[in-house]
């Protein structure tokens, strides 16, 4: 399925600006998965993910993983 370029104006922005637990949806950081359940619940569409890891590319994002820390790490000491 296609998305009109209002809508994905509309989910870049929401991307940048928001967290899916605004939206009812598990989780802190925006993932593909939560990304598609977010256009599945606001626009009534599904788009694979595939499809989406490109639209991100085309919108400058691209995927990251969150850097490991030790829970009680102490800066000073390292």
């Amino acid at each position: 399925m296609v998305l009109t370029p209002e809508e994905q104006e509309n989910i870049r922005k929401t991307i940048v600006e928001k967290v899916p637990e605004e939206f009812g949806i598990t989780g802190r950081l925006w993932t593909l998965g939560r990304t598609r359940e977010y256009i599945q619940k606001e626009f009534h569409k599904t788009i694979n993910e595939r499809t989406l890891s490109d639209y991100m590319k085309r919108w400058g994002m691209s995927c990251q993983r969150p850097v490991k820390r030790a829970r009680r790490q102490k800066p000073p000491g390292i």
